[in-house]
């Protein structure tokens, strides 16, 4: 009786040791907890109220891989919001040729800004949004504070930005294979690239893009900037809803948060991880959790081959 209590206190032991074991890391293909960052500080972040995350180029979950469109894309004709010249604070009305999901809405009609954002579900063009906001309203969510405008938004870098002064093209393009292969898996995107744009009154250019994936609703940002001008400061890099009451923000108005090769990936909740578009493989590596398990049922089967042993 001695032995057998003894060696019933052993596997209870080994099997509370496998189930701590169990929980102890993530799974496969999910996602660790991450803080919002609200100064780009973070290398991930969120969700949002709606569920979308980011990361950056810092992690394995995004790649910087620049598209230069500039000799393939259709360049865009902006329309002046004012006074100042198109280049400078403009809008330009594009119609997409696949539907994009952004926080639950699919998108076909958006405005392009000339001061680095991306006004979605712009249905009435630039009579819902003009393109000219220059002021990148941090902290976010806001509403913005130019009209007309709309706070539902792509922004991959809001600032008070002009084209007019660096010889600056905005062009768009959209691929079926998309160059830059989504981290999601192969799909179609749409690029946006503003080429030689620079801040208002000041020398320097660099490049911008967004990269709008259809099937996944992937969005990633990205920064050319060998000259070191795009720092963050006075700058939102973010997504934001419709109503402006939510909001992912990777930086606002943060000195430094920005750098040559920033990349930003901002995951849909819908596919909210990489490879999320490819076939589910029945094969997988066991992780430490379900090793856990797997333990478990070996040692409350050879608990019970051996109690039945014993009481024969």
């Amino acid at each position: 009786m001695r032995v057998r209590s003894r060696l019933s206190i052993t596997l209870a032991v080994l099997a509370a040791v496998a189930l701590l074991a169990a929980p102890a890391m993530a799974g496969k293909g999910e996602a660790d907890p991450a803080a919002i960052s609200q100064g780009g500080q973070d290398a991930s972040g969120g969700p949002d109220m709606f569920g979308y995350t980011f990361f950056d180029q810092d992690e394995p979950e995004c790649t910087f891989s620049f598209i230069d469109i500039s000799g393939t894309g259709t360049p865009l004709s902006y329309t002046a919001s004012g006074t100042f010249p198109a280049e400078d604070d403009g809008g330009a009305t594009v119609t997409l040729a696949e539907p994009f999901s952004f926080y639950g809405t699919s998108v076909t009609d958006v405005v392009v800004s000339s001061n680095g954002y991306i006004a979605m579900n712009t249905t009435g063009g630039l009579a819902d949004d003009s393109g000219g906001d220059f002021s990148e309203d941090c902290p976010l969510p806001a509403a913005p504070d130019n009209a007309p405008s709309i706070p539902f938004r792509l922004m991959p870098y809001h600032n008070d930005l002009a084209g007019d002064g660096t010889g600056g093209t905005t062009f768009v393009e959209y691929f079926a294979a998309c160059p830059r292969v989504s981290e999601a898996g192969d799909e179609s995107c749409t690029i946006v690239h503003w080429n030689n744009w620079g801040f208002f009154g000041v020398t320097g250019s660099f490049d911008l893009q967004a990269v709008l994936y259809h099937a996944s609703g992937l969005i990633v940002y990205q920064v050319s900037d060998p000259a070191g001008l795009a720092d963050g400061s006075s700058t939102a890099v973010a997504i934001q809803n419709d109503a402006a009451t939510d909001s992912l923000v990777y930086s606002c108005d943060a000195a430094g948060a920005v750098a040559d090769g920033t990349a930003v990936c901002i995951y849909n909740p819908a596919c909210p991880t990489p490879d999320c578009l490819e076939p589910f493989n029945p094969i997988e590596v066991p992780t430490q959790g379900t090793l856990g398990l797997v333990l478990l049922g070996l040692l409350l089967a050879a608990g019970g081959v051996w109690l039945v042993r014993r009481s024969a």
